[in-house]
């Protein structure tokens, strides 16, 4: 029986086509597969139903989109040594300073040319709103103090540390294009307010971590001349949500205990058990205050009823005479 892969033959177009898809594995659409394969609507729709014909790929209108089951059979047509992936990165850039026009960043982010806006009213009662800009790889959430910058594409290869690089990469140069896009330095140099989160962290964290034992807990990584990023697993902004309510809520607990001094969760234990011992002693006194009381009370009724029956007595004794 002939092999899956000898039966199957692919021209170059189909090779740029079933690249991009091994690449989004979520699916595109043909509009997007026109800009990254830069060919033509007939071209693209013709390649489609043939590599539809031969299984590869299905159509869940309007996405294309690789057949489950045969990605490890497209790695091995596209002849792809790439055995690690890396997917939902997304960054976090805490806004040490912002432009004066930043409370009402709503007009600018709505006339960004070739991307999709979204205004969302987040929190409780549209508390915290932000606002969403998006296209084929990247989404940026505008937050009243910080920047939410996640990569829509998928990263492959055959070193994860690599991977990862190429990852950070691309968030820097998106970051870079926004500043010059809002005309305004977003990104401090010099300043630590970038910070990594992804669904894939453990995985992400094991392969670091071999790097990491080099320079203890933290590695400097140089993307160029004029970008480096150290990596490291400090707490407690090492703890990442992969959704902004949970993000958030970690920002404000570690926010909260930096500012105010709260005490730790030990220390609190240690109060609460100590409360605790305290409330019961004030029960048990309670308790035997109202023993002791109502033995008080039944005394003093016991004695006003003696008092009773003794004036009787008297004025009886007094009424016979």
């Amino acid at each position: 029986m002939k092999s899956v892969q000898s039966e199957v033959k692919l021209q170059e177009n189909d090779r740029k086509i079933l690249r991009n898809l091994y690449q989004n594995r979520e699916g595109l659409r043909v509009l997007t597969l026109m800009k990254l394969t830069s060919l033509k609507k007939r071209t693209i729709y013709k390649r489609l139903k043939i590599l539809k014909e031969k299984e590869l790929i299905e159509n869940i209108f309007p996405i294309w989109k690789i057949v489950n089951g045969q990605v490890p059979n497209c790695a091995k047509f596209l002849n792809s040594s790439n055995i690690f992936e890396l997917h939902n990165l997304s960054y976090v850039l805490k806004l040490i300073k912002k432009p004066e026009w930043w409370s009402k960043r709503k007009s600018r982010l709505s006339k960004v040319k070739g991307w999709q806006f979204k205004n969302i009213d987040f929190g409780k009662g549209g508390t915290n709103p932000y606002q969403q800009i998006i296209n084929e790889n990247f989404v940026i959430q505008a937050y009243p103090e910080s920047l939410i910058i996640i990569a829509r594409k998928r990263y492959y290869g055959n070193n994860p540390y690599e991977t990862i690089i190429e990852g950070m990469n691309d968030v820097l140069d998106i970051i870079e294009w926004f500043e010059e896009r809002m005309r305004f330095k977003f990104f401090g140099s010099g300043i630590p307010a970038l910070e990594l989160r992804n669904n894939d962290f453990n995985r992400l964290q094991d392969s670091l971590a071999v790097h990491c034992r080099k320079e203890g807990r933290r590695f400097l990584v140089e993307l160029d001349k004029h970008r480096k990023v150290w990596v490291d697993y400090s707490e407690p902004f090492g703890k990442e949500a992969n959704y902004p309510e949970g993000q958030e809520i970690l920002e404000k607990v570690t926010k909260d205990l930096l500012m105010h001094k709260s005490y730790l969760p030990s220390e609190m234990k240690g109060f609460v058990e100590e409360t605790a011992q305290q409330i019961q002693q004030v029960t048990q006194n309670q308790i035997m205050f109202d023993k002791n009381f109502q033995s008080h009370l039944k005394v003093i009724q016991d004695l006003g009823k003696a008092i009773n029956e003794l004036r009787k007595e008297i004025k009886i004794k007094h009424g016979n005479k």
